[in-house]
């Protein structure tokens, strides 16, 4: 199965993220270790676009992902950045205008 891009999709349906390289390190602190959760940085009705066009990250399960201080699910400023990042590397890689992205996700991040 590949995206609207012509990028293979794996088993469970993910683009190669676009944002980070599978390396096995935490986009958000850096750190390599295990309990990576893949994280698609547009949620709800979006997540399944996330995943195939390679907007999502690792993050360590605990400390930033879902229940550390600085987590994606519990601090905004981290979220927002994120958010940012991905709209750039979307923007980027796909060729695609603000209006674009816009017209993808709904609202601009930049």
């Amino acid at each position: 199965m590949k995206n609207a891009y012509g990028v293979r999709l794996d088993r469970n349906g993910y683009a190669p993220s676009i944002m980070q390289e599978e390396d096995g390190r935490c986009w958000l602190c850096g750190m390599s270790g295990d309990n990576l959760n893949r994280h698609e940085v547009f949620g709800g009705a979006l997540r399944e676009k996330s995943k195939r066009l390679g907007l999502w990250v690792l993050l360590h399960h605990e400390p930033c992902h879902v229940y550390g201080k600085e987590a994606i699910h519990q601090n905004p400023e981290n979220n927002r950045r994120l958010k940012a990042e991905a709209q750039k590397a979307a923007m980027e890689c796909y060729h695609w205008t603000t209006e674009d992205f816009i017209r993808e996700f709904g609202k601009n991040y930049l």
